[in-house]
């Protein structure tokens, strides 16, 4: 057997070394003679394929016992001359080219800089590399951007929760969650093909990466016209135990009571009249916490001459209040 050295790899001279004899390593159990069997196991070789291989252990001064992972037939171990610089427990990429008059494979730069390791990218992970690469030479932000207007009835708060679930449900940012959903019978055929995955001209580049940024940030980050003139930055995320329930006090109510992270609520509107204003909420335990803050003065003047209405308004709707804070934006 042949093996072509490259001198990036191992650190030997580019050349052809041949190998005056190589002993293959065969099960216990083989049927075939040694020769018949190694010619056997090389026809099923592919030219031109590669193969990842590993050095199992030293045999003499530059030869290796190295183990071929094999593809649609059982692994073949060979003695192959690798040189003073080969280790046990390193891991080769070779290109297999002839069979004839002996197995030779092509020595490639090693796939990792660590011996013994090996990584291997799937398809999915290569597409998702791709995807992402994309999105970052397009600079697309990690915030969703809503292409089209939630509502046009802002005066009904119930119609404004149902459409803004409505547009967060159907932006394709949840859109596995929803095919696993439609597996067990709780999402219709219908939705799914009206979600931006499926439709032609989708930036499905820009998609993955803000749905990649939710996993790793455990965190909604939207932006969009809530409704006719009227943007609005949403973001939904898992609260700290110990972060401040309404931007001014540390809670540890969550931490006395044991329960898992409560899901936190912020949305900042520019209004017309009223200036800057935000609203956090969370709920914790079954209870809510809402904290308003607002630029203006006079904008805080009438949330206080008001606040007693909104928090009946939230207990009528079936609420338990346990806060509710009103202050100027810091």
């Amino acid at each position: 057997m042949d093996i072509l050295n490259k001198p990036d790899s191992l650190g030997n001279r580019a050349s052809i070394n041949p190998v005056s004899r190589i002993t293959p390593v065969l099960a216990v159990d083989s049927i075939a003679s040694v020769t018949q069997e190694l010619g056997d196991r090389a026809t099923q070789l592919v030219k031109g394929q590669e193969y990842f291989a590993q050095v199992l252990s030293k045999v003499s001064d530059g030869t290796y016992n190295v183990k071929v992972d094999g593809t649609g037939f059982k692994d073949i171990v060979l003695k192959m001359d690798l040189g003073s610089a080969a280790q046990a427990g390193q891991t080769l990429l070779l290109r297999y080219m002839h069979a004839s008059p002996a197995p030779t494979f092509l020595l490639l730069p090693s796939p990792s800089n660590e011996a013994g390791s090996a990584a291997e990218i799937s398809p999915a992970a290569q597409l998702i590399g791709h995807f992402l690469k994309q999105a970052d030479s397009e600079g697309v932000p990690t915030r969703f951007e809503a292409a089209s207007i939630v509502t046009h009835t802002p005066g009904n708060a119930q119609i404004v929760a149902h459409d803004l679930k409505q547009a967060v449900s159907s932006s394709g940012l949840f859109y596995e969650s929803h095919l696993s959903d439609l597996v067990q019978g709780n999402q219709t055929l219908t939705a799914i093909r009206q979600e931006p995955q499926n439709q032609t001209n989708s930036a499905l580049a820009g998609l993955m990466s803000q749905q990649l940024a939710i996993l790793e940030n455990q965190r909604m980050a939207w932006h969009g016209e809530i409704w006719p003139g009227q943007l609005m930055n949403w973001d939904v995320y898992l609260q700290q135990n110990n972060a401040a329930s309404d931007g001014s006090q540390q809670s540890s109510y969550a931490q006395q009571t044991g329960e898992d992270r409560p899901i936190a609520s912020e949305m900042t509107l520019h209004l017309p009249h009223l200036g800057k204003v935000s609203a956090r909420l969370s709920i914790i335990d079954g209870r809510m916490r809402i904290g308003i803050s607002a630029e203006q003065v006079h904008t805080l003047d009438i949330l206080k001459s008001q606040w007693q209405s909104l928090a009946q308004a939230i207990e009528k709707n079936g609420q338990q209040l346990d806060r509710l804070t009103i202050t100027p934006h810091e």
